[in-house]
């Protein structure tokens, strides 16, 4: 017998962030089906529905409460959008990350995205909470405000 496999729900103020919203777009743009195809914006809920209804994961809040997933809960999440336009304007975010951070509305569809790559790649969930001097994503160092350029980045050009 296969162990249940926990994976805890972020939370609405963790994935309404500047940065976890461009890293999950960043993860979204870069989903592949096998042969190397990007996977189309009316492919992505069936592909969350195949991870988040896999019956070996489990998922719990923070304080341990279960975290039920519903049958209609993806399409409740996208406001019964069946062109999930959405996920369109969220890769656009892939490349440049967007100057104010998500509205709250947009939480159960980012927390329903998110847990959707915990389970199919854990490696790539575990980097939408980085922190990274957005002014420069090459740079890849933290910055404590978006228009801020982090002091140790290469790039950062100082008024002498």
């Amino acid at each position: 017998m296969q162990k249940l496999r926990t994976i805890i729900v972020p939370e609405p103020s963790e994935v309404l962030t500047i940065p976890y919203y461009h890293n999950l777009a960043r993860g979204v743009s870069g989903l592949r089906h096998g042969d190397g195809k990007h996977v189309s914006r009316r492919e992505i809920p069936d592909w969350m529905a195949d991870q988040l209804f896999d019956e070996k994961v489990r998922f719990i809040r923070k304080d341990g409460t279960p975290f039920e997933i519903s049958d209609t809960a993806i399409d409740g999440a996208f406001n019964d959008d069946g062109t999930f336009r959405w996920l369109s304007y969220l890769v656009a975010f892939a490349e440049t990350p967007p100057r104010q951070a998500p509205q709250a509305r947009l939480a159960p569809r980012l927390i329903l995205l998110s847990l959707a790559f915990w389970i199919a790649y854990p490696d790539i969930a575990k980097g939408f909470a980085e922190q990274t001097c957005l002014n420069m994503p090459q740079c890849r160092h933290w910055s404590w405000a978006y228009f801020e350029r982090c002091a140790d980045c290469p790039y950062h050009r100082r008024s002498d």
